[in-house]
C-alpha cells in the first residue's frame, strides 16, 4: 500500500466497541482497548513485556439515555502496566450527569484528566462518545421522520448535525441531495441568497 518494504510488527493496538439497547430504555456502551508487543519491552522497575504479552486490556461501560446523559458507568482492568493504574477507576463516576454531544470530551478530560485519571480510559471517551451516535442514529431518525416527514422542521437537529461534516455529507453533494433533498434545497436557496 505504501510501497514495497520489509517490516515488523511491533505493536497491535485493538479498540473493540460494542452498543446494546437495553429493556429499560437506556444505552449501554462498551469501549475496549487491548495493546499488545511484537517485541519485548523493557522496563527498569517491573518484568519486560514479552512479544505476545498485553500491556493493556482495559475497558469503560457506560449507561447513557435517549438524551445523550450519562447515568452510570464502570470500568475494568484486566492487564495494566503499573500497580497504579487502578487507582484511577473510581475518578470515572464524575462523568455520571454529563451529557455526550458538544464539549463533551473537554468536559470529560477537566473531571478525569490529569493525574487522577487512566490516559487509555479517557482516550476511550471518543469512542464511546462515537459508537453511542452510531448506534442512536436509526432510532432518532425513524423518530423525526415519524414526527415530521419534513428534516426542515424537525426539532431535534443532533438527527441531521452530521451535516456539513465530512465529504460524504457535504451541503452541496450528491449525499444530501439524495438522503434529504429538502435540505440541499434550502442550504442551495442559502448559498444563492434566497
Amino acid at each position: 500500500m505504501l510501497g514495497s518494504c520489509e517490516r515488523e510488527r511491533v505493536h497491535t493496538r485493538r479498540i473493540v466497541c460494542e452498543a446494546y439497547r437495553r429493556r429499560d430504555g437506556l444505552w449501554e456502551i462498551e469501549a475496549t482497548v487491548i495493546d499488545e508487543k511484537g517485541e519485548d519491552m523493557p522496563f527498569r522497575s517491573r518484568p519486560r513485556v514479552r512479544p505476545g504479552e498485553t500491556l493493556h486490556h482495559i475497558a469503560i461501560v457506560v449507561l447513557i439515555d435517549d438524551d445523550a446523559v450519562i447515568h452510570d458507568v464502570a470500568t475494568r482492568m484486566g492487564t495494566v502496566p503499573w500497580t497504579e493504574c487502578p487507582q484511577s477507576q473510581a475518578a470515572y463516576r464524575r462523568l455520571v450527569g454529563l451529557k455526550v454531544g458538544s464539549g463533551f470530551m473537554r468536559e470529560a478530560r477537566e473531571r478525569v484528566g490529569g493525574v487522577e485519571g487512566c490516559t487509555h480510559l479517557t482516550d476511550l471517551l471518543v469512542q464511546i462518545g462515537n459508537t453511542y451516535t452510531q448506534a442512536i442514529w436509526p432510532t432518532r431518525i425513524t423518530r423525526q421522520f415519524a414526527a415530521e416527514p419534513d428534516p426542515r422542521k424537525w426539532t431535534d437537529t443532533r438527527a441531521v448535525a452530521f451535516v456539513g461534516g465530512c465529504a460524504a455529507w457535504r451541503r452541496d453533494g450528491d449525499t444530501l441531495r439524495q438522503e434529504y433533498p429538502e435540505l440541499a434545497e434550502e442550504f442551495a436557496a442559502k448559498r444563492d441568497g434566497g
